[in-house]
């Protein structure tokens, strides 16, 4: 009978110690997961924060060259090629111009929903769109499907007058 009473306090011993460790185990994942991930990080500092406000000016490199264009007078309209065409904006958000046509490219400027832009080309793969806008004459490329071609406004017709005979 001994035997009998030992064997069950070994197996109650073996639960008991098994409960205990899966508790000390459920404590510290909630310590790491619970408290551990839910702490905001430290806000970042900008460049412009460090400097006390002002912003950073770049030291200018001597060994680099380069060029200045002139400025171009913002009431002179550049020619557009024969090809380019009338189009609208129709992407509720309005769109970004990028630099060239992919979507990690450089963001040059933005077109407004509903705003006027000229159609120049379209890359090779039919994906993106080279197009100038008519409001501030910015060119960059935008995402095709996004831009609704304008309707091309037809000439009057000349009214015909029939000459009435002298009598």
């Amino acid at each position: 009978m001994n035997a009998v009473i030992k064997s069950i306090q070994l197996i109650i011993g073996m639960t008991i110690g098994l409960i205990c460790l899966g508790a000390a185990a459920g404590g510290a994942g909630y310590y790491f997961f619970i408290t551990q991930m839910t702490t905001r990080p430290p806000k970042p500092v900008f460049a412009e924060e460090r400097a006390g406000g002002k912003p950073v000016a770049v030291k200018p490199n001597p060994k680099s060259t380069v060029t200045v264009k002139p400025k171009q007078d913002p009431n002179v309209i550049a020619q557009l090629p024969a090809a380019a065409y009338d189009a609208k904006v129709i992407w509720k958000d309005g769109l970004s111009l990028k630099k060239e046509p992919n979507p990690g490219a450089e963001k040059l400027g933005g077109v407004a929903f509903n705003g006027k832009v000229a159609i120049i080309k379209t890359s090779d793969d039919k994906q993106w769109l080279l197009v100038r806008s008519a409001t501030n004459n910015l060119q960059g490329w935008v995402k095709a499907g996004n831009i609704s071609k304008a309707a091309v406004p037809t000439q009057p017709k000349a009214n015909k007058v029939k000459a009435k005979p002298n009598p």
